[in-house]
């Protein structure tokens, strides 16, 4: 008799920040962009209408931890209240829960930094400086794969939204100087360095639809969903 031995069921979770955030499925529960309001603005209202519920669902997953942030950025910034951001202590050793550990670990972060216009490259004696977005991105990753090391990392460049609400369709690609591909170039470079798998959706997506220039729509979390498949 020949038993068919079903192979372990992955534990997927995310750092993230409003993009993947939804109301009742991440935490902490008040820093969720997709709330009520805006989950019928966009029409997006369970795990399956987000990018990561696809994906999810698509690789026959299961959510472990959602752990996205709404505003949060990489780099460390002295004036936040509470440690949001994506480089702390305690954004990433949040991604298991009781004695489960996530098997793999999707990192979408950065698009904050890049609207806040932060510095990508340190300058000379600047290598441990957290406001820089290479350090607190190497820094992140770096505490991941410390607290689970055992999980696969994937790490996301920044994708290209459809800019409409502007009185043009031309998308800003840079904020205070700083090109989004050079933040993409970062990303790359760490995942590199730590043996991450990237999902390049910077060079796979033409552009996203979305409710405000920024935050996907159904269609845009269709969008990114599929883009991320075809490079699995």
């Amino acid at each position: 008799m020949i038993v068919a031995i079903s192979e372990k069921t992955k534990l997927f979770s995310i750092l993230g920040d409003s993009v993947s955030t939804l109301e009742g499925y991440s935490v902490p529960e008040y820093a969720a962009f997709y709330d009520t309001p805006r989950k019928f603005q966009a029409s997006i209202f369970v795990p399956k209408d987000t990018w990561w519920g696809q994906v999810i669902s698509a690789l026959n997953g299961e959510l472990l931890v959602n752990n996205s942030f709404s505003g949060s950025t990489v780099c460390w910034n002295s004036r936040y209240e509470i440690p949001s951001y994506g480089c702390s202590e305690e954004r990433t050793s949040c991604l298991g829960k009781e004695d489960l550990s996530p098997d793999v670990i999707m990192v979408f972060m950065g698009m904050n930094d890049w609207g806040k216009g932060v510095r990508v490259l340190p300058g000379e004696g600047e290598e441990r400086d957290l406001t820089v977005f290479s350090v607190a991105y190497r820094q992140m990753i770096c505490q991941l794969k410390k607290n689970y090391p055992r999980a696969e990392v994937w790490c996301f460049t920044l994708p290209v939204s459809a800019y409409v609400c502007a009185k043009t369709d031309a998308f800003p690609y840079c904020y205070g100087g700083i090109h989004i591909e050079e933040y993409c170039n970062a990303i790359c470079a760490c995942a590199k360095e730590y043996g991450c798998r990237v999902i390049d959706l910077y060079g796979a997506v033409k552009s996203y639809d979305t409710i405000d220039d920024f935050h996907p729509s159904a269609h845009g979390m269709r969008t990114l969903a599929k883009a991320t498949l075809e490079q699995l």
